[in-house]
């Protein structure tokens, strides 16, 4: 029986694999796995025993179906030249390298492939793993992946040319919004007698309260900010700053995550 094979097991892969098994979308005994260090797969094998250690990738693809890449962009392509002779026929190659496109992929192997741009906040089963499929991909195909992923939190399928613009808003923005929080600590902390652990307590707790009111009670960005701020009051005259400063902020943001986003897929393009 063909297995459902993973190669990589960084930080993004094996919280994907861990949560993947935690919510019974894979069975132990379904999987497959090998990395490059074979030892951080130990602890993986105490938990869930009955998942299979490969020694080195080409046993993974010899033995899988359904192909999962969870190595760094710049090794996929190697990776897959590497496997390219022992994978079985028909088999299903998925990635998540944000920079590289389904069509240079396709340089190296002609057949089934889909990308998918995932995102941390997947560790609490929350947020959305953007999915896109190649025209080899059948509708079967598709709709295992997306189970696999709806198993971790939300699939949303896109063009692949949105890729980079998605991944700002999924995949990026939890960190984006860790540093604006963090900085709007900083400068509370310096305006009065609180603590770091206070102000981050409090903030935490805010921050969760607003996305349940946006989340739970149907509200939107702009339905939060009236029932906030009063007119002519304190918390008008922070946000008008808040205004000025973070437009034109953001776009200038959004120019430079997507302008690097695509110099990588031009450099990768051009390999």
């Amino acid at each position: 029986m063909e297995k459902i094979g993973f190669i990589g097991y960084g930080a993004m892969g094996s919280m994907i694999i861990r949560g993947i098994l935690s919510s019974g979308v894979l069975t132990e005994s379904d999987i497959i796995i090998t990395t490059r260090t074979l030892g951080k797969l130990e602890e993986l094998q105490e938990s869930y025993p009955r998942v299979e250690i490969a020694p080195d990738n080409c046993t993974v693809a010899q033995k899988s179906g359904k192909i999962f890449l969870f190595v760094n962009t710049g090794e996929v392509k190697g990776v897959l030249e590497e496997i390219k002779d022992h994978i079985v026929s028909d088999a299903h190659i998925v990635y998540i390298a944000a920079g590289l496109t389904m069509e240079n992929l396709e340089k190296s192997f002609q057949g089934k492939i889909s990308k998918v741009i995932p995102t941390l906040t997947s560790q609490v089963n929350e947020g959305i793993s953007l999915v896109a499929h190649n025209s080899m991909v059948s509708d079967d195909d598709a709709q295992f992946v997306e189970r696999i992923f709806k198993g971790i939190g939300e699939v949303k399928i896109v063009e692949e040319g949105q890729f980079g613009l998605g991944a700002n808003i999924t995949s990026s923005a939890p960190a984006f919004i860790a540093l604006i929080m963090m900085k709007y600590a900083e400068a509370a902390q310096k305006k009065g007698s609180f603590t770091p652990k206070e102000v981050d307590q409090m903030l935490i707790k805010t921050l969760y309260g607003t996305g349940k009111l946006l989340q739970e009670k149907d509200m939107d960005f702009e339905d939060v900010i009236d029932r906030v701020a009063t007119k002519g009051g304190i918390t008008e005259g922070g946000l008008k700053v808040l205004d000025d400063g973070l437009t034109p902020l953001f776009h200038e943001l959004f120019e430079k995550t997507l302008g690097k986003y695509e110099i990588i897929e031009n450099e990768l393009n051009q390999e």
